[in-house]
């Protein structure tokens, strides 16, 4: 097949769902593609679940990398990089480029990611006030020099991260979170708690229950207090704001594509328009949109047997979550927070640092915490994906698989 008689797919965003695409169908498909890579950063394909790691100097920037983007250019995959896509009209199927340069496609994918979402608090466009979310964020957070004080606004997992990358760096850190307690969609209060102990023997501090009032600035225009719900006014020198990501889909919405909290797909990751597809944390399906790894690879791989002329289709099934900060360890997948119908058991070891909550409904395990010890995550996965029958092994269920394999003759 003569390359100008190939499909030519443009994906627009090189980050994790985009370059592992490119690099997808490149392995399945070359022969039958004319790719190219649109990023609006200069660094392509690298592991985004890695820059707190990076941030908390754990790895080096070889490390980063999540494909192989040498490789992928000496394949036939064609790269631009630093040079967002401003502009495109679907009837000609033209992309306008920052640069100035245009592309033209067959079928487009959008990939566009999402962006640190910036909460209206006054003050909070002052140039010291950044988001968590790309390698050049991380490269400011590194330039600090000596003991800085340092807000972040989020007790969700990227804030806990940027937090902990923070304080080993040497940096007083204090976090603000809405909730009562630490990772509220993901932990119960005991476990948030246990949590929180740890976290603040690592030396970071909390404002729970609360977000800043606002953010003083001096004459230059930067923020140099937090101010409390309290009253009291907190010394800062920078802010990270990890309270949330809001899709990016200026592009998509500007073009007339149909956009809801994010770009709106079927389950073959199809948009409104024809030839034109949505993946990753820019795109909603079934109103829900996605942030976690193992969903958005999943929706790479229907794309990829869509593309290729066969039958695939997206389903929403439960995913855990799972944070390691410099030896914390948390596992948390399905219901957490039990409703009348439901059973709860519970396991505690104060001198281990270990705590389980599981969720039975009915017979079948529907939610799990894990604190500490969590090898047994998996485990108790399958049983949820799977829908096993757990009545007959409840009383000794909390203890994991070892305890509940059957007894061999």
């Amino acid at each position: 097949m003569k390359p100008s008689s190939r499909v030519r797919i443009v994906i627009v965003g090189a980050g994790m769902a985009g370059s592992k695409l490119a690099n997808d169908l490149l392995q399945t498909s070359n022969t039958h593609y004319s790719i190219t890579l649109i990023g609006e950063e200069s660094q392509v394909g690298y592991n985004r679940i890695m820059l707190s790691s990076l941030l908390a100097n754990d790895i080096s920037d070889a490390e980063m990398p999540l494909v192989n983007t040498d490789k992928m250019r000496v394949g036939g995959v064609h790269i631009i990089s630093g040079d967002p896509v401003i502009g495109m009209d679907l009837e000609t199927k033209e992309l306008r480029l920052a640069s100035g340069q245009s592309v033209t496609y067959d079928q487009l994918v959008f990939a566009t990611g999402s962006r640190a979402k910036m909460l209206p608090i006054e003050g909070a466009s002052s140039p010291n006030v950044m988001g968590f979310r790309t390698w050049q964020d991380v490269d400011v957070m590194t330039a600090l020099k000596g003991c800085q004080s340092v807000c972040v606004i989020g007790g969700g997992l990227l804030g806990l991260e940027a937090a902990v990358g923070l304080v080993k760096r040497g940096h007083k850190v204090t976090v603000f979170h809405r909730s009562n307690w630490l990772l509220n969609r993901q932990l119960d209060a005991e476990s948030a708690q246990l949590l929180q102990n740890r976290l603040e023997e690592m030396g970071v501090q909390f404002q729970l229950g609360e977000s800043p009032s606002a953010f003083l600035q001096s004459k230059t225009g930067l923020v140099t207090h937090v101010v409390c719900q309290s009253g009291e006014h907190m010394p800062v020198d920078l802010v990270v704001m990890a309270a949330g990501i809001s899709p990016e889909v200026r592009l998509a919405k500007e073009a007339g594509i149909d956009v809801n909290q994010a770009i709106v797909v079927d389950e073959k990751m199809k948009t409104s328009h024809p030839d034109i597809f949505a993946l990753g944390e820019c795109c909603e399906f079934e109103q829900q949109t996605f942030g976690l790894v193992a969903p958005i690879w999943t929706q790479i791989k229907v794309l990829i047997t869509v593309l290729s002329g066969e039958d695939g289709c997206f389903v929403i099934e439960p995913t855990p979550t799972k944070l390691k900060v410099s030896g914390v360890n948390l596992f948390s997948v399905g219901k957490i927070q039990p409703s009348q119908d439901d059973d709860c058991i519970f396991f505690k070891d104060v001198a281990a640092n270990h705590y389980r909550k599981l969720v039975v409904n009915d017979g079948l395990l529907v939610g799990v915490i894990l604190y500490g010890n969590v090898a047994d995550g998996s485990w108790y996965f399958q049983l949820i994906q799977n829908k096993t029958n757990v009545s007959d092994m409840l009383e000794l269920l909390v203890f994991g698989e070892a305890y509940c394999r059957p007894k061999v003759a």
